[in-house]
């Protein structure tokens, strides 16, 4: 299970009651989206939750795809912000606590875990696949992130 069906709207309950509509708990679900990206129920809600949350339709669901927010940007983008954050010296239970100020979500521990482990996983065999293509810089690119992701502190 991808880690953006693992992110949950920290309030979903009192916004849905605010909304008179129900917001569901994983962000990324196709009805959060919807909701998120018609940005007029979000004016009936409190004025932190609608800041956080117009926080995070400007930076994960304004791609201009056609197929927006369905397209896969937002997933994308929101699993690049999670890697930044570990990349920029962050521990799981940092990240979790940087979701809930920036955008008002959260994670389980256990999954963003789970989530960092996929991640090296993935990126050793980028190094191995550009590694038997002759991508030498993919190879090392996807190596220094590698590096980056297990010991932020490394800095490469």
């Amino acid at each position: 299970m991808a880690i953006t069906d693992r992110v949950y709207v920290k309030n979903h309950r009192s916004l849905s009651s605010s909304m008179d509509r129900n917001m569901p708990r994983n962000v990324f679900s196709g009805a959060a989206l919807d909701l998120l990206y018609s940005t007029d129920e979000l004016e009936k809600v409190d004025a932190a939750s609608r800041d956080r949350l117009l926080e995070f339709v400007a930076d994960f669901m304004t791609c201009g795809c056609s197929d927006a927010p369905y397209c896969g940007c937002p997933e994308r983008g929101f699993v690049e912000y999670l890697v930044d954050l570990r990349r920029g010296g962050l521990g799981p239970e940092a990240m979790i606590d940087a979701m809930e100020q920036d955008y008002n979500l959260y994670a389980y521990e256990g999954d963003v875990y789970d989530f960092l482990d996929t991640v090296v996983r993935r990126l050793e065999a980028v190094e191995e696949m550009a590694d038997a293509l002759g991508e030498h810089e993919t190879r090392e690119e996807a190596r220094r992130i590698r590096r980056e992701v297990v010991d932020p502190a490394s800095g490469g």
